[in-house]
């Protein structure tokens, strides 16, 4: 988009500037030799760095780039006397020139040229050939209205000097426009700068000793193509800049040797005729040589796209191992927490049957309630191994962020060693968040466990959570009210190369065996399912500090529940039944409590082992059944899930409540359920499993009706 002054809005004045002071130098210099091409310069350099600003500079610069070299030939050739008609007319041609030459390009290799490839090279030699071709005839034209020069003669002189300009000039312009490369290499071998001078003496000695085919030892004469010798040096060691920099150096040694009358040894019998054997000689040199340095680099580039593709196929590898190691050991941990959770279901169910006699003594119940605090606990445990394999989905319940970190606190005590002080700070109101409890305590603990890891030989490790606000929106945090827990050691701190790659899985700096890289991970993610985010800052040898943000919630803490008195109720007196109840439940202690919960309820309850014996029961008794309640998972060959599929194909209308240690969003099942509504997890309360079969039989009465 053009500014008010009809410039560019993304103006690269620097580059402009120097392209034009090379233009003008380049020009003035090219009009020193023009006597000795008769009415042409032998070679036009300011051609081929035009061509070069033209194809390395936006297209919108098109106009300023012509404007310029109008300008810059003008300009030159008012102060060297050569502001002739010729010279005007000149200039038009290699405009033209240009425009054919920069089309051409363009064309054929839309995206910009960087000389990486051979089919760069062949791009801008077949344009620029075919620009040189054209444009040689109405300059031939030119002159030989002017002064009366061959035709022939005038379009080759012009043909071959603006080529030698394209094929050295232009490629070595684009390519020390890109000079990081080169410079790199530089400051990695500092013995680059010495081989660099020698090259250059020895290609300046030896251009002039095989131009003038001096004599070396007797007989031996130097002949041009030994330059063949330093120029394949310069390509070898230094890349395409290094093998047109050499062609540079010979051609600017032969143009100094004829200025100076000396004849060369390529032929021709006049200076006219020594001038155009050079320019044959080092167009084929530059020809020869950028090809080489340009199949060198592309193999080299090759070779290394092709490391980097190996490397990144090993690092695949090596990460899908560990995906697979770490894939297995999260099928045996769910295994584990979902036999360890039907063992917790019996005890929490046992806990309140405890809870239900009479005449207990205080003792005994306040030793009940630590075994069903310790119960809950573990509960929780099992349920973060099956957030670790991948088989707990997230509970959101309000709960204080500050008591969950101060209940929490003992047990981070014991993971911390005696050589590390762990301190917390807390504020006095509590800090409301809609959270998954279970959840946040893995993260806490990670992030325990990486701040002890970083201070191996013992140090502090504070824990705090306060209140903060947003009050301008970031990429990762909206507008709004947090609560913010902090983990903060003093530990070696974390490298600056390696903060980007923190919560990146399988990463880390630890040693092979002591870390799988999952912790920050899997600490990250649970944070973003809370809708919140992790900062992270670190100084080395100083410490890291881990920002834990988590969105505040407006709404009050639930009132917590008492605890349910005993009931004494005669044993020989039994409520009336409410409704019938079949409990598919495998593991029998479990199976024995749910029917002794229900029963005392009023419900009618009927048992069976596994998915087959039930559906063979319903089948036989479905019409005494108001509620189905199942475990997901189960032996006999078939599933929870299953059995729901073909009760609802003879009964579409029979509600159905699952119950199970995995959680229900990882059973491969069509089925939707929620927990509270049609699923209750294990462990379980009386009350949860209750309230769900409530729920399902009013429902069904609600249908019914």
């Amino acid at each position: 988009m053009p500014t008010a002054w009809g410039l560019p809005a993304g103006l690269q004045s620097r580059r402009l500037l120097g392209f034009a002071l090379a233009t003008f130098l380049a020009h003035a210099l090219s009009l020193s030799f023009i006597r000795f091409g008769g009415p042409l310069a032998p070679a036009w350099p300011p051609a081929g760095l035009a061509l070069a600003a033209l194809l390395t500079l936006p297209r919108d610069h098109r106009r300023l780039v012509f404007g310029g070299y109008v300008a810059i030939d003008t300009i030159s050739n008012l102060l060297q006397g050569f502001a002739t008609p010729p010279a005007l007319a000149y200039l038009c041609v290699g405009l033209f020139e240009l425009t054919i030459a920069e089309a051409l390009i363009r064309r054929a290799a839309p995206t910009p040229i960087r000389f990486a490839r051979l089919r760069d090279v062949w791009v801008v030699l077949g344009g620029t050939f075919a620009a040189t071709a054209v444009a040689s005839l109405p300059a031939a034209l030119v002159a030989r209205h002017f002064n009366q020069s061959a035709f022939v003669e005038s379009a080759a002189v012009w043909m071959i000097g603006d080529m030698i300009a394209f094929i050295i000039v232009t490629p070595l312009t684009l390519l020390l426009l890109a000079m990081p490369a080169l410079r790199t290499t530089f400051q990695r071998r500092s013995s680059a700068y010495i081989e660099t001078v020698v090259l250059g003496l020895v290609i300046v000695s030896s251009s002039v000793w095989a131009l003038l085919e001096r004599r070396i030892v007797g007989e031996v004469t130097a002949s041009p193509y030994l330059l063949i010798v330093p120029v394949l040096w310069a390509t070898l060691r230094f890349g395409q800049v290094g093998a047109l920099l050499a062609v540079l150096g010979v051609s600017s040694v032969g143009m100094i040797l004829l200025v100076n009358g000396q004849p060369l040894g390529l032929g021709g019998a006049s200076v006219g005729g020594m001038l155009t054997a050079l320019q044959v000689f080092v167009g084929v040199l530059s020809v020869t040589s950028l090809v080489l340095a340009t199949a060198l680099r592309e193999t080299q580039e090759t070779a290394a796209q092709n490391a980097r593709m190996v490397e990144a196929l090993r690092s695949s590898e090596q990460r899908l191992r560990q995906s697979q190691k770490m894939e297995a050991i999260g099928q045996l941990a769910g295994g584990v927490a979902h036999d360890f959770n039907n063992v917790l279901s019996a005890i929490m169910l046992q806990l309140e049957e405890l809870r239900l006699v009479r005449d207990m003594p205080r003792m005994a119940r306040e030793l009940v309630t630590d075994v069903e605090s310790s119960a809950q606990r573990a509960a929780r445990l099992t349920r973060q191994l099956l957030v670790f394999s991948r088989q707990q989905a997230m509970q959101q319940h309000l709960l204080d962020l500050t008591a969950l970190v101060q209940t929490h606190i003992r047990l981070l005590r014991r993971v911390v060693p005696s050589s590390h002080t762990l301190t917390l700070t807390t504020p006095p109101e509590p800090l409301v968040i809609a959270a998954d409890g279970g959840m946040l305590e893995q993260v806490l603990l990670n992030l325990v466990l990486n701040a002890r890891d970083a201070q191996p030989q013992g140090g502090a490790i504070h824990i705090e959570t306060r209140r903060d606000v947003v009050n301008e929106s970031v990429p990762d945090l909206p507008v709004g009210d947090y609560a913010v827990f902090r983990v903060q050691d003093t530990g070696t701190g974390i490298a600056d190369e390696h903060l980007p790659r923190l919560f990146e899985p399988f990463f880390t700096t630890k040693p092979p065996g002591q870390g799988t890289g999952l912790g920050l991970a899997t600490a990250y993610g649970i944070v973003q399912q809370h809708r919140g985010t992790i900062r992270v800052t670190s100084v080395r040898g100083r410490g890291t500090t881990m920002d834990v943000w988590l969105p505040l919630s407006h709404e009050p803490l639930p009132v917590p529940s008492p605890a349910a008195p005993a009931i004494d109720t005669p044993e020989d007196t039994a409520p009336a039944p409410i409704a019938a109840v079949l409990v598919v439940e495998d593991e029998a202690t479990v199976r024995r409590l749910m029917e002794r919960v229900l029963e005392r309820e009023g419900y009618r309850v009927f048992t069976a082992v596994n998915g087959v014996e039930a559906l063979d029961w319903w089948l036989r008794n479905q019409a005494s059944v108001d509620l189905v309640l199942t475990d997901l998972v189960m032996p006999g060959g078939m599933s929870g899930t299953a059995l729901a599929r073909e009760l609802r194909r003879a009964n579409p209308m029979l509600p159905i409540a699952f119950t199970s240690g995995y959680d229900p969003e990882y059973d491969p099942s069509d089925v939707t359920m929620m927990p509270g509504e049609n699923f209750i997890p294990k462990p379980a309360t009386t009350e949860q499993i209750l309230a769900v079969v409530r729920r399902q039989l009013e429902g069904a009465e609600r249908t019914t009706l």
